[in-house]
């Protein structure tokens, strides 16, 4: 299951949704149906995996055009 970083919609604060959920963010929010992101809102965390992954892919990419 993917995380979902942006807060949804409908969360208003942490224990309250306006559907009706227990909106935790970190619980609730993770496995719930009517789940739509916020637009324009930062995510709650930076992705770090994917920035590793893009550090390493480049880094990668500069050894092996210099090995050329």
């Amino acid at each position: 299951m993917t995380e979902r970083e942006v807060a949804c919609i409908y969360y208003m604060y942490e224990g309250g949704c306006s559907k009706g959920k227990k909106g935790t963010f970190r619980e609730a929010c993770q496995i719930c149906k009517k789940y739509k992101p916020r637009t324009g809102t930062a995510p709650a965390r930076a992705n770090l995996k994917k920035k590793k992954m893009e550090k390493i892919r480049e880094r990668d990419i500069r050894q092996m055009l210099r090995d050329y």
